[in-house]
């Protein structure tokens, strides 16, 4: 029989029962629905108005338009790998498998054809929503005989009640605990695997916060460690950025939903492997941008304007300018000279054209470094370009010219500042000592063209120097020339 076709009534006398399988949260990590709202969000904004119109009609006309506007890509669904390799087993034992969930028809269709195990699909059809006492109900008429269930929300609890056997799939200890004294023929339990705090950290890409010492910069350069208030206020930006940024990285992984999946790496990132819900991703992504946005009310009204720009900045680069040769590297230099900016702003000490010249060059320069590790990377494995960017390999003595000319801009600006204004400021005793910063940083930036030209530049620049140890002592000797100078 067709794997999507309806179910017939199951024969009394049969062994073993007949599994009904749920779909969303069961048999894939992910809930087909909120996934297609949410791309409806991010991709056809028009489109919701008429979703939500069809909502007083009921839950299950709701799907069918969602399902319809938005179809889900089946192959590219999270599936519980270690669910369905059990599933398979039980179905070469001679056990038949139906899909009986209540996303709509059209999914279930899609999926059940795709996986190639199950006997029947049955969805939600435009009327009937098939959950809970609904589904319980229908598992019972379709299967007099009796039939086993494998489920994982609270919402399957009736069907375990009505089932015969039962299998809890990342099932939540609540929920486990509520199905084992309803039902406790439990043939197999498939428990939750992901560290949630672990899983939401990664989302968040914690470790990117690093970027943002870059706000401490000014603090130091203008000579205000000693002023509890500048740090105060720095630091507190430094932490609002970082949840912006965050909330900016959430909204690019729902965004890149699919094409994340078909990536090599990419397709274990908690959204697109469904450790975190599609919904969550969004409330939780809104939620940290909305607060890096009111927040500074309290204390710094410019750098709410300050992360505004930053968030729109970063989101327009994701959707669009990334894909635009140099202008993408352009904008992550921009991004970083943000920081710096607002570093400037928070510490309360006057702009420097010498320091937002330097860091524009400067960060131009290291974009490029990682662009041309891509591009190594891509001509070496025979390729003609960088999948979903604007550059193509042969474009390789572009961002080396480039990159290293913008390099040494950023040295001649430091020669040029400590030349023309910290010389004859008279804040420094020892001037002299300043001319050791553009030698190190000259060295610290041929260290990472030889390794982007290398293909070892694997981590973002600046995350690379604060990983890397060779960066902090070039670092230190900076830092220790300034000492020295004043």
């Amino acid at each position: 029989m067709h794997a999507v076709d309806k179910i017939k009534p199951y024969p009394a006398a049969s062994a073993p029962l007949p599994l009904a399988v749920d779909l969303d949260g069961t048999l894939v990590a992910t809930d087909t629905l909120h996934e297609g709202l949410v791309a409806a969000l991010m991709h056809a904004p028009t489109s919701v108005p008429s979703l939500l119109r069809s909502l007083p009609q009921g839950r299950a006309a709701f799907k069918r338009r969602v399902s319809r506007q938005m179809p889900a890509d089946a192959t590219s669904l999270p599936v519980r790998q270690n669910f369905l390799d059990w599933l398979r087993v039980e179905h070469a034992a001679g056990r038949e498998l139906h899909l009986v969930t209540a996303a709509d028809q059209s999914i279930a269709d899609a999926v059940a054809a795709h996986v190639g195990l199950f006997r029947s699909a049955t969805g939600s059809d435009g009327t009937r929503n098939l959950r809970s006492e609904e589904k319980a109900q229908f598992l019972q008429n379709a299967f007099p005989g009796g039939f086993a269930y494998a489920g994982d929300s609270h919402q399957d609890l009736p069907v375990f009640a009505a089932a015969q056997d039962i299998v809890l799939v990342n099932a939540s200890p609540s929920t486990a605990a509520a199905a084992r004294a309803i039902n406790p023929r439990i043939i197999a339990e498939f428990p939750p695997q992901a560290d949630r705090l672990r899983t939401w950290i990664g989302a968040l890409r914690i470790h990117q916060w690093s970027k943002n010492v870059l706000v401490l910069v000014p603090l130091a350069l203008g000579h205000k460690l000693g002023d509890p208030t500048a740090i105060i206020h720095s630091l507190l930006g430094m932490l609002l950025l970082g949840l912006a940024a965050s909330g900016t990285y959430l909204l690019n992984d729902l965004s890149d939903l699919v094409s994340d999946r078909a990536h090599r790496t990419k397709r274990f990132r908690a959204i697109a492997a469904g450790r975190i819900a599609p919904l969550h991703a969004l409330a939780a992504a809104i939620g940290l941008i909305v607060l890096a946005l009111v927040l500074p009310l309290l204390f710094r009204p410019m750098l709410t304007v300050a992360i505004l720009g930053y968030c729109s900045l970063s989101l327009l680069y994701s959707g669009v300018l990334k894909r635009i040769a140099l202008i993408d590297t352009l904008t992550i230099a921009a991004l970083f000279t943000i920081r710096l900016s607002l570093g400037v702003e928070l510490a309360d000490v006057p702009y420097s054209p010498w320091l937002i010249a330097f860091a524009g060059f400067f960060f131009f320069s290291l974009a490029l470094a990682k662009r041309h590790c891509g591009l190594m990377e891509a001509r070496a494995a025979g390729g003609t370009a960088v999948a979903r960017r604007g550059w193509e390999v042969e474009d390789w003595p572009l961002t080396l010219g480039f990159g290293a000319a913008a390099g040494i801009g950023a040295l001649q600006i430091i020669i040029l500042y400590v030349a023309d204004d910290a010389l004859p400021s008279r804040m420094y005793e020892h001037p002299a000592w300043l001319y050791v910063a553009p030698g190190a940083v000259a060295v610290w930036l041929m260290r990472i063209w030889l390794r982007a030209h290398r293909r070892l530049l694997r981590d973002d620049p600046v995350v690379f120097a604060l990983r890397d140890p060779w960066s902090w002592a070039i670092g230190s000797v900076v830092v220790v020339a300034i000492v020295l100078a004043l």
